[in-house]
């Protein structure tokens, strides 16, 4: 019983601290793990500028862009940000 709960809490753990993301690298897709900065059950991440090369103009980005980019920041690289601004958007662009 003891090793059951000690399990449930490990997977637990893992769920609410561990992330990932999808980044295409020399024509194969990989899967980049990391920690998360702050606990969240979304473990699926998007980083819109895993694969494109350049910067995406903050007026350009559509309400959805815009919640990937928001929790990729916050949860990726601890970043709290509104993206209102293009410079919201190269910050979160560093890893």
């Amino acid at each position: 019983m003891k090793k059951l709960i000690a399990l449930i809490g490990l997977a637990l753990v893992t769920v609410l601290y561990v992330g990932y993301y999808e980044a295409l690298e020399d024509g194969d897709i990989e899967t980049i793990l990391f920690i998360k900065k702050h606990p969240t059950f979304q473990m699926k991440f998007y980083n819109i500028h895993a694969n494109d090369g350049e910067i995406r103009k903050v007026e350009r980005l559509t309400e959805e862009e815009r919640i990937w980019i928001v929790d990729y920041c916050r949860y990726r690289l601890g970043i709290d940000t509104d993206l209102k601004t293009q410079n919201d958007v190269e910050v979160c662009r560093k890893k």
